[in-house]
């Protein structure tokens, strides 16, 4: 019975144990450096007894690999009057200066279960990277499909007055969500101002995915905390970015307004020192002192004798140890004449 099933599925599903690999550069016609593309390798076979894949190791030039994990696709073809299944595996790469991003030709060499191996040749790939015109500054070069900013600007107080004093703090909180490109592109954001001690926090980056995993846009959350010194008024700057939009093929510019906070002098002392005093720790510190002196004075006083009778002892045997001993005469006293 069981080799009469094995002999219907051969005749229903026919398999070779054939195995095939593609590899193409998915890229628009204008690439700049730093904008992230994308490469995909498609395995096929007709077979599913065959080992999982893995992605080849290849060389590649004026550009890196990145380590972004994108969603792996099954696909399904038909070629010579045999059905194929497919599994679609992607990496994005980015090229790190103008010139030419290229895939040079190599060989991969694949294995099956109970087949000989396989070794199928990959062509070469290769597109052409330049800088746009009007380029400022490389290092702070930002590709991007499309790009938002958004800010929040709030305000810490010691004392619920509704009033910014000295010593207050003030936290700035810039945020970047941009398509088609990577988080840590985006140049930092917020600076320190004269007049302010400031404390700034890590950044954190997010990606942003879809429905089905893929990557649908990179966030960036920059904050910077401001702390007055003196009395005056502290004066947010305004932020200008300028990127360069991808789709459209121009620059753009993305700006957020500043802000000006009147600041007045430092709280009265006298006042929080009152708050200190009265503080409810302090009145439990206190408590406890005298709880704990009450109950010193009371062992003491219930243990009166015992300690009285150990220090005359003491006292006594002080005494006797520092008291002389008279040694006896080693010589008599009377003697005879001769």
């Amino acid at each position: 019975m069981r080799a009469v099933l094995l002999l219907l599925l051969a005749l229903v599903i026919p398999a070779h144990a054939a195995m095939d690999i593609t590899r193409e550069l998915i890229a628009p016609q204008q690439v700049v450096p730093g904008q992230p593309l994308r490469i995909a390798v498609t395995y096929w076979t007709d077979s599913w007894f065959n080992p999982p894949p893995e992605w080849p190791a290849f060389k590649l030039e004026n550009g890196s690999l990145l380590t972004t994990p994108l969603p792996n696709q099954l696909l399904s073809r038909r070629k010579n009057g045999i059905s194929w299944s497919g599994i679609r595996q992607e990496r994005q790469v980015i090229a790190w200066d103008q010139g030419w991003l290229n895939l040079p030709a190599t060989e991969v060499t694949l294995s099956s279960a109970n087949q000989p191996p396989v070794t199928v040749t990959l062509p070469a790939l290769k597109t052409a990277v330049s800088w746009p015109a009007g380029l400022e500054q490389p290092d702070r070069f930002l590709p991007a499909e499309h790009l938002t900013l958004s800010q929040k600007i709030r305000q810490f107080h010691a004392v619920n007055d509704g009033q910014l004093h000295a010593g207050d703090v003030v936290e700035r909180i810039v945020t970047v969500k941009a398509g088609g490109v990577i988080a840590t592109q985006i140049p930092q954001l917020l600076y320190a101002i004269p007049g302010t001690e400031t404390q700034r926090l890590a950044p954190i980056n997010t990606l942003l995915k879809t429905g089905r995993g893929d990557i649908g846009d990179a966030q960036r959350i920059e904050t910077l905390r401001y702390l007055p010194s003196q009395a005056g008024s502290v004066t947010l700057p305004p932020i200008v970015l300028r990127w360069w939009d991808t789709t459209r093929q121009q620059w753009q510019v993305a700006q957020l307004p500043g802000a000006s906070l009147p600041v007045a002098s430092t709280r009265a002392a006298g006042s929080e020192s009152v708050l200190r005093g009265t503080s409810a720790r302090g009145q439990w510190q206190a408590a406890i002192g005298g709880v704990s002196l009450s109950l010193i004075a009371l062992l003491l006083w219930l243990a009166r004798r015992p300690l009285w009778r150990s220090l005359k002892y003491c006292h006594h045997g002080w005494r006797r140890f520092w008291q002389p001993i008279p040694l006896a005469q080693l010589t008599p006293s009377k003697r005879g004449k001769r």
